[in-house]
């Protein structure tokens, strides 16, 4: 069903099993070992569609290709030690292939395996090698993606001079490439370099450049970002009224888009604001709400001044809780600076940018090298392939059926909860909404960007999880979460009720115009999927109608 969540410890449960397929696959490098690998990311629904090797592929590319999906796949369940050995065992095979457009990839997940890590100087190695692969290509977006990466790593090594040069040079990139988004991304890494720099000046008019083209491009996640990064400056500069207002317009959107990481950041702004102008109660909600954040990630760095500005607006009130604050205050603060955890103090240095860091790069991550198989083995599984197909043909029907009648109903109440959640935006009080109803405004806006897209043809998987300012992975991983469906099979079905719906509304409308209101551009795909969707064709649909 379309609220349906994932069990707790599922996620433990499929890392063992593809593990073990895994190591199965290690210890025989034969294709049957490698497809149920690959069979197993399929059924997670990793992959947007299955990953099928052929009896012909070569051993070298089978191991590459397995090997890669599995730091992909460690990387996304957040196992960086698997992840990190996956890949470099990857690596000299994609070297081998030529193919710089894998290489790239490789290069690049290795890159951010190792800041997970907090291990920056190979992040730094393996970011150049990318870097100087893309310089070869001449791929100016590339070039920007890469140069984005170096000065991200650079800032959480706390080195912003060293950072500046690349951002600078990915600005010069990015505006070449004319790709506003990337643009905006990398105005946004500026301002945290001078703001680390301390050139607040420049520091607010990157910033200001970067809100200014979010709001252009209208990405309301990214506009509150940005509010967020002018705070940050407008603070540094004691213009504080100015930095009040910019934080009272992006703490909602904030909570709205679900960046917890800045929104805890720019709630402990907050308040210490409001602790500066003596309203302590307030300052109390805002540090609270920024150390559950933190406490819940092991975000020590950011953690620690929570617990200070609880400290400093609970002494006069509630001076024991106060203390006990102020006791873990300077617990994480030694933490921090102890030699064995004192990687982590670079590691959450930098504020907004990081995260978004992460995000901009994994959406730059090919997801469709993938290689086909066609053929049968005898009659005999003929037979049963044909029995097989008639019995999940009939349960994709139903399954399809069931997913369109809650797209339909979602539909119908779409713009009353729009108008509902712009009251709760306005709001400022107002607590974080449930987990429930965050998911039905993520499912409300997906299918507001799949309708905008379905006329132009922009409603692929990259682009919807573009639009939505995520990348693929996330998307992916947030919609399986929510609705148990692949975003494949949840986008065709919000095309088969639009095709229903044009069928029943608009009689006279052809087949092949509806075909292209859905998104269609051949009216006998749009026949296939339809009479997949309903047992019927379009046609035959509207005459029963």
């Amino acid at each position: 069903m379309i609220m349906a969540f994932l069990m707790e410890g599922g996620y433990c449960l499929a890392d063992n099993q593809t593990s073990a397929l895994l190591q199965a696959f290690d210890q025989s490098l034969t294709i049957k070992d490698a497809n149920a690998f690959f069979a197993q990311l399929d059924k997670e629904g990793f992959t947007d569609s299955k990953i099928q090797m052929s009896d012909t592929t070569p051993v070298d590319t089978l191991r590459q290709q397995v090997w890669y999906w599995a730091a992909e796949y460690y990387y996304d369940q957040q196992n960086y030690d698997m992840a990190q050995e996956m890949g470099l065992k990857a690596l000299p095979l994609c070297q081998e292939g030529g193919n710089r457009s894998v290489e790239g990839d490789c290069l690049n997940l290795l890159s951010l395996i190792f800041i997970r890590q907090g291990n920056f100087n190979e992040a730094v190695r393996y970011a150049k090698l990318c870097n100087e692969l893309d310089m070869k290509t001449g791929h100016k977006d590339n070039i920007a993606s890469s140069l984005n990466t170096l000065a991200g790593i650079y800032m959480s090594m706390r080195q912003p001079k060293e950072a500046e040069k690349y951002v600078l040079k990915g600005l010069q990139y990015a505006k070449e490439a004319g790709n506003p988004q990337r643009q905006a991304v990398l105005l946004g890494m500026a301002s945290e370099v001078y703001h680390h720099l301390e050139e607040e000046d420049k520091a607010l008019d990157y910033a200001t450049q970067a809100w200014q083209l979010e709001k252009q491009l209208g990405r309301q996640d990214k506009i509150a970002v940005r509010q967020a990064q002018r705070a940050a400056a407008l603070i540094a500069l004691k213009r504080f009224d100015d930095a009040k207002q910019a934080l009272q317009e992006a703490i909602p959107g904030l909570r709205q888009s679900g960046n917890r990481h800045s929104l805890g950041i720019a709630c402990n702004q907050m308040g210490q604001l409001l602790h500066n102008e003596n309203n302590d109660s307030a300052a109390v909600r805002y540090f609270n709400e920024a150390l559950a954040i933190f406490t819940d990630q092991h975000d020590i760095f950011n953690e620690s001044y929570s617990r200070k500005g609880l400290y400093m607006a609970l002494r006069a009130t509630d001076p024991a809780l106060a203390m006990e604050h102020n006791d873990r205050y300077n617990e994480l603060r030694d933490s921090l600076y102890d030699e064995k955890t004192g990687e982590l103090l670079s590691k959450y240095a930098t504020e907004y940018g990081y995260g978004e860091l992460q995000a901009e790069n994994a959406a730059m991550q090919h997801t469709q090298r993938i290689y086909y198989i066609i053929g049968i083995a005898g009659i005999l599984l003929l037979l049963a392939l044909l029995t097989f197909g008639v019995w999940r043909s009939r349960r994709d029907r139903q399954r399809i059926q069931e997913l369109i009648r809650d797209i339909s109903e979602l539909q119908k109440h779409l713009a009353e909860d729009v108008d509902s959640k712009k009251e709760t935006a306005s709001d400022e009080t107002q607590e974080t909404t449930e987990t429930n109803e965050a998911d039905r405004q993520f499912l409300f806006r997906l299918i507001e960007v799949v309708n905008a897209g379905l006329p132009t043809g922009h409603y692929g998987v990259e682009d919807v999880a573009s639009e939505m300012n995520m990348s693929v992975q996330t998307f992916r991983r947030r919609l399986m979460t929510v609705t148990g469906e692949s975003p494949k099979a949840f986008i065709s079905a919000i095309q088969m009720e639009l095709a229903a719906k044009l069928l029943t509304n608009s009689p006279d409308m052809p087949i092949s115009q509806v075909a292209n209101r859905c998104g269609y551009d051949e009216a006998t795909s749009f026949n296939r999927i339809f009479r997949k969707a309903y047992g019927m064709t379009p046609t035959q649909y509207r005459e029963k109608q």
